[in-house]
């Protein structure tokens, strides 16, 4: 079942959100949008709890240049409260401060579960990333962390 107009004009707000937290290095904005026992896959990682996740990101090299797009985005309410999306993500990526010439990095099929917390706010509680496109030449690269 489709949910509500409201509903999907707060989940596009949240993956719009999702995406200037990544690109702007902002964990304390990814912080919000994430449920603290978020399930996060991505190509060859798993990552459990919210803690994990924004680890993660912040092990990221300081210079790298990213912008996350969504289109597609599929959402179907479930019996439990809890919203399935389906959206098709695109990145453009440089492990630099580098403003032209950045090429596509991936572009991959994003499965997400979100759910409402204690206050009714919607969150990501699980994420698959599942790369169609991708060029491992500008994957993330080990260097100074982006505290």
């Amino acid at each position: 079942m489709s949910p509500d107009i409201t509903t999907c004009a707060a989940l596009s707000d949240l993956n719009a959100r999702f995406a200037w937290a990544v690109d702007r290095h902002d964990w304390a904005a990814l912080a919000e949008i994430l449920t603290p026992d978020v399930r996060y896959i991505s190509v060859d990682r798993e990552l459990h709890g919210r803690d994990a996740v924004l680890a993660s990101f912040r092990q990221r090299p300081s210079g790298r240049t990213t912008r996350h797009g969504l289109g597609n985005l599929l959402l179907n309410g479930q019996a439990d409260g809890t919203v399935l999306g389906l959206g098709s993500w695109h990145t453009f990526a440089r492990n630099s401060d580098a403003v032209l010439g950045v090429p596509l990095y991936m572009v991959a099929d994003f499965t997400d579960r979100y759910a409402r917390d204690d206050n009714g706010t919607w969150r990501i509680a699980e994420r698959r990333i599942t790369p169609v496109f991708r060029d491992d030449a500008l994957a993330p690269l080990p260097g100074t962390a982006d505290q």
